[in-house]
């Protein structure tokens, strides 16, 4: 993630937008990149409308949440949520005239539907990383090896990987500490003994000078794991594995790789006789879910993609039930 001291405002709000981040995550909230990176489009929309004054007219809302050429809808629904949160927490601090889309009903659901790679996809991915990585043994391979095994044998966040620290992991044991993820909800995960002992090697070859504070897997400077880093790593395996692009012309996500993980971990709960519905809390749990309703969304994945799955299993298997 970029460093945040470079996300600098300078439109009419530049005092209030800092403190609305702080006034966030003091009630508990994460910011991430993405709101941030959105809040510095905000600021520069009021700068570009020549705005010197702290205030939010209907004009202005509407002209922030308008659908815009080559945009799908559920990016009107991210800038309402940034607009409306800036606009409360401006009436809550005493500014007037301040609008913040009370009458707006328009409601945008996604209709995206996440790509669930089958095994024999994400074992042609794994045999390329390992490939690549005895060709070329470079750092940057090996560690993106190693974040794409958190992401599918643990079915981390793509931000739970970069940001987790060397005392987060129990080399001995093979427990993960995931502290303070989406929802400020901490858990623990446990590693097969397959990651473990890949845990174990990266840990003796790159992180014997580390603080227990530092990433596990870090930057050349030393930092988190950049994301654009990550992505150009990740889009060049997918040609490398032969993988193509979705249907609708775009790249599989990062985040795809979890949502893989959820449904291969139901198909191997499924073939080991285990009732879904009476597992789901267990999984629920591991996934750092708060509710089990975000859990079930997946079962009707399992049935659908089954048929996708080779016969053979996978060398790296998913959450060992």
């Amino acid at each position: 993630m970029r460093d945040e001291s470079s996300f600098v405002f300078s439109g009419p709000f530049r005092d209030v937008i800092p403190a609305y981040i702080q006034h966030k995550r003091a009630i508990g909230y994460k910011v991430a990149a993405s709101e941030l990176y959105r809040l510095m489009e905000l600021d520069r929309f009021f700068q570009e409308r020549g705005v010197t004054d702290p205030v939010i007219t209907k004009a202005m809302y509407d002209d922030w949440t308008a659908l815009r050429e080559g945009q799908r809808p559920v990016m009107v629904a991210r800038r309402q949520i940034c607009i409306r949160g800036l606009g409360k927490f401006l009436r809550g601090s005493g500014y007037k005239n301040i609008y913040t889309g009370e009458d707006d009903k328009r409601s945008f659901q996604s209709d995206f539907i996440p790509y669930i790679f089958s095994k024999e996809e994400i074992d042609r991915m794994f045999q390329a990383m390992k490939k690549k990585c005895q060709e070329y043994p470079t750092y940057l391979n090996h560690s993106f090896r190693m974040l794409m095994s958190l992401y599918y044998c643990c079915g981390l966040r793509k931000s739970e990987a970069q940001q987790l620290c060397v005392r987060d992991i129990d080399f001995r044991s093979g427990k993960i500490t995931i502290l303070q993820s989406k929802g400020n909800v901490s858990r623990i995960v446990v590693a097969s003994a397959t990651l473990l002992d890949e845990l174990q090697d990266y840990n003796e070859s790159y992180c014997s000078e580390s603080l227990p504070t530092d990433p596990f897997v870090k930057s050349s400077t030393g930092g988190l794991f950049a994301t654009g880093t990550l992505y150009d790593a990740f889009h060049a395996l997918l040609k490398e594995a032969g993988i193509p692009k979705r249907t609708d012309g775009r790249f599989q996500r990062l985040h795809d790789i979890r949502h893989t993980f959820c449904v291969h971990t139901l198909e191997q709960m499924q073939e080991k006789g285990f009732d879904l519905y009476t597992s789901l809390p267990l999984l629920c749990a591991y996934l750092g879910h708060k509710h089990v309703k975000e859990t079930e969304y997946y079962l009707h994945f399992v049935e659908e993609y089954h048929g996708r799955c080779v016969g053979q299993n996978c060398r790296l298997q998913p959450f060992s039930v």
